[in-house]
């Protein structure tokens, strides 16, 4: 017998007794492994690190065009060997490389390190010749075997001769001349409470370490003659199983439901995308559907696979390998824009059966009978998976990057989009509709408990009527494949007014908290804010709200003791995801740093009452700025208070006892001053100054990179007379309310942008003493290691460059649009040109 290859995590047995069509099989590929054994003395398998040759059975299929890829790129001397079914091996790497080419996986340079053999691995010796096998046998370090068929809705007995019996001549080969590593990719679907999305009875189980499925449970709920699939894929790994008893170094990955790639690319006939084709045919939605959480990218799960497979030290031999946080809320069809009406299953049923085979679910209504009162479970869907990874986590070298459900859907939406020619399903014309986002508030306020008038007022609806309005005008040129990205954002601002009003009746002591002196950095777009905020926000006795912590401000449980502040918040996966959904990081790239734990612009708060100057940016809706101008956005700022007296809360939660003073970044409070003092009677302000020819250049550059990611791009000069209009109008306002206000000049301090690039703690401790800080040694050091960390970061990356004259301006236009602003800076922060300037800083404010 071969050597042992225990892992350091023993696999236990399966308990129980197979059915006997299983039993047979798997006695059958038992005695394979043994009799190969007996025949052979094989030789001591490589290492991992010395892979050189792999073999990859099901290379062509959804996950094996993924796998080849990240083999090939994992190791530039390795060269993978492929059987694929085909006349010839000229057409069977036909076949490979134009399904890696429609997975956007191919490169021309994989050519000479793929060697393909025309065979089929369900055949003895995969339908080769002894010559060939032999050469297999003798070269191969390592098998990849991930050819099975998936129907999911058919027998055993139909399946067994490729998911079960197809590993037979796999398990000689790894057994033969020299023992090879066997890396079998199984399912999760041996559990039925993962099958069964851990609903209903199954709510209260768990999958652990190396765990086996239960028998009695599988016999009970699927049916050998109707759910083989399942079966024949236990039998394999079991089959493997057996073999790495008995010294195969082996390892099983049992695979989560994938459709999809983190690109988008996804296949057309999965269960989701079926019943989702299926409800844009008839126009309704089975009650309970929702987007589902628990579909893992198959590239994530290949990536996983190929850098555990190339650990040396890997210790575990079964990985569940899912996502086991997938999302902590259910994501509805209507939220994306698509507002079917909801149905009993019986009647969605009925409609589709009325399209008779041209029904996307002619041919599936046997498996949806079957796990349709699981899968469809609207709210009650369960969003954490109750499995552990300890395994994968412990064992994978690399990052286990999990792309969120709104992530996926995003780019799932604009792969179908951009292919829709060649996509075999109706593609439904999204748009955003009133109708429908109001009946998504309706919902949310009866979810959270709170009546839909106190939680809607009359202002916010016309807010957000206007807003719909404005998406939907030629002048906003919305993407068809961004529009049900919109339809998501306003529906994320509803539900959240709504947690936010169920969150203060249940704790009514949020009403009584106190925001007291906080401190707006209120410089135009471009003059240093971000920076200076940052930097500001280093001293534990200023509080600032990071980047995940806008994107939901009500944590689920209520939990914040245990929660704010660490890695443990959930809305740090759910900001992840919004971030990802919108490009955010690769549209700012080289402009803005977005970090999930750096503090951000209050624009989410803003946001909120769905009356506010930020859409503007964002959106080209002029309509919608001409009300702002006539009904100014004081309801903006109340909301913004409110909102913070819940951020205060959370806190003085995590901190008893403790109370930071709040410190805010936005350039667009410069529109609206007087409507934040009314909301924050005893605000300071700290205002940066900068040239606006220097300015101008780098923001209509941001502006016209982040609406591209929307909207139909648009002649530049029109972006440049746009923003010149709306940037000298923000400062021209904020210049007539302080020339109007001297006795608040107290509150004001003014820095410049120059001053604080050539000495950024010299204008902090100008910031200090103007508005009697003290400041501890820590906060200064910690100031110090940040602003280092950010000159290095600074350093490595590409810098955007700009022109005023890319978008139609030029300094003379751009000065007399600014004069009286830039009159007015002159006597706060003039200067002339230092030794320490850049060269394109040396120009002064008159």
């Amino acid at each position: 017998m071969a050597r042992s290859s225990a892992s350091q995590h023993p696999v236990p047995p399966l308990a129980g007794a197979l059915p006997p069509d299983c039993q047979r099989d798997l006695t059958a590929l038992r005695r394979v492994v043994r009799t190969t054994l007996e025949d052979a003395s094989p030789l001591d398998p490589v290492s991992p690190a010395d892979f050189r040759h792999v073999l990859v059975t099901g290379a062509t299929g959804f996950v094996g065009r993924f796998l080849v890829r990240d083999l090939l790129a994992h190791e530039s001397e390795l060269t993978v060997h492929c059987v694929v079914r085909a006349e010839s091996v000229e057409r069977g790497f036909e076949r490979l490389r134009a399904n890696m080419e429609h997975a956007e996986t191919w490169d021309d340079a994989f050519t000479s390190r793929i060697h393909i053999y025309a065979g089929d691995v369900s055949q003895p010796r995969f339908g080769l010749s002894g010559a060939d096998f032999g050469r297999l046998c003798r070269e191969i370090d390592a098998v990849y075997h991930l050819a099975a068929d998936p129907n999911l809705i058919a027998s055993y007995r139909s399946l067994r001769q490729v998911n079960a019996l197809g590993v037979r001549d796999v398990l000689r080969l790894c057994l033969s001349i020299r023992l090879k590593h066997l890396f079998h990719v199984s399912t999760m679907g041996v559990f039925p409470e993962y099958v069964f999305s851990f609903a209903g009875e199954y709510r209260d189980c768990h999958i652990g370490d190396h765990a086996q499925p239960d028998l009695g449970r599988m016999k009970r709920t699927m049916p050998l003659g109707l759910l083989g699939y399942s079966w024949s894929k236990l039998v394999a790994e079991q089959a493997v199983l057996f073999a790495h008893q008995v010294g195969l170094p082996t390892a099983v990955f049992r695979f989560g439901q994938t459709t999809m790639a983190s690109t988008g690319y996804a296949q057309s006939d999965t269960p989701p995308q079926l019943v989702f084709a299926a409800a844009v045919q008839v126009g309704m939605i089975p009650q309970g559907f929702t987007m589902r959480a628990t579909d893992d990218p198959a590239d994530t799960l290949t990536r996983m696979c190929t850098d555990i497979s190339m650990n040396v030290n890997r210790r575990f031999t079964v990985y569940s390998c899912c996502n086991t946080a997938p999302s902590y809320r259910a994501m509805r069809l209507a939220e994306f824009g698509l507002d079917y009406p909801e149905v009993p299953y019986a009647d969605f049923k009925r409609a589709c059966q009325a399209h008779g085979d041209a029904s996307p679910m002619a041919r599936s209504w046997p498996l949806f009978d079957h796990f349709g009162p699981y899968w469809f479970r609207g709210s009650e869907t369960v969003q954490a998976l109750p499995v552990s990874d300890r395994a994968i986590r412990e064992d994978c070298p690399g990052d286990i990057n999990w792309p969120g459900p709104l992530t996926r859907y995003v780019r799932y939406n604009r792969w179908v989009r951009d292919r829709e020619e060649e996509w075999p399903q109706a593609i439904p014309q999204l748009g955003v509709n009133l109708d429908n986002v109001l009946n998504q508030a309706r919902r949310y306020a009866r979810d959270n408990g709170v009546s839909f008038d106190t939680t809607y007022p009359d202002w916010m609806l016309e807010g957000l009527a206007r807003l719909v309005e404005g998406f939907n005008s030629p002048e906003a040129g919305l993407l068809a494949k961004r529009m049900g990205h919109c339809v998501f954002d306003l529906c994320r601002i509803l539900r959240n007014n709504a947690e936010l009003a169920g969150e203060r009746m249940r704790l009514p002591e949020i009403g009584r908290q106190r925001i007291e002196q906080p401190i707006f950095i209120v410089g135009i777009n471009r003059t240093g804010t971000t920076f200076l905020h940052r930097l500001l926000a280093r001293d534990r006795q200023f509080w600032a709200l990071r980047a995940y912590e806008y994107v939901e401000p009500v944590v689920p449980d209520g939990d914040y003791a245990a929660v704010v502040g660490t890695p443990r918040d959930p809305r740090r996966i759910k900001a992840a995801d919004v971030f990802a959904a919108a490009s955010i990081v690769d549209s700012l790239a080289g402009l803005h740093h977005v970090a999930l734990d750096e503090p951000e612009e209050d624009i989410p708060i803003l946001r909120l009452s769905l009356k506010t100057w930020v859409f503007a940016t964002r959106y080209r809706l002029p309509e919608y700025e001409r009300w702002l101008e006539r009904t100014g956005t004081r309801e903006a700022y109340q909301v913004h208070r409110r909102t913070m007296q819940h951020y205060n809360y959370q806190r003085r939660v995590c901190h008893p006892g403790s109370q930071g003073q709040w410190i805010f970044k936005m350039p667009t409070h410069l529109m609206e001053l007087g409507a934040l003092l009314e909301a924050y009677p005893d605000a300071l302000f700290i205002q940066t100054h900068r040239e606006p020819v220097e300015f101008m250049g780098s923001w209509c550059s941001l502006v016209e990179r982040f609406r591209s990611e929307i909207s139909e791009p648009r002649p530049r000069r029109e972006l440049g007379t746009e923003q010149l209009r709306a940037m000298s109008r923000m400062l021209d306002r904020a210049t007539v309310f302080r020339r109007s206000h001297p006795e608040l000049e107290h509150r004001w301090h003014d820095v410049s942008f120059y001053d604080l690039v050539r000495n950024p703690l010299a204008v902090v401790g100008g910031i200090y003493r103007r508005f009697g800080w003290s400041i501890e040694p820590q906060s200064v050091e910690a100031m110090r290691v940040w602003f280092w960390k950010q000159e290095k970061q600074r350093r490595a990356e590409k810098r955007h460059s700009y022109d005023i004259a890319d978008y139609g301006l030029t300094e003379s236009m751009v000065n007399d649009a600014f004069g009286k602003y830039r009159e007015f800076a002159a006597g706060r922060v003039g200067r002339a040109a230092g030794a320490g300037d850049s060269v394109g800083d040396r120009v002064t404010l008159t």
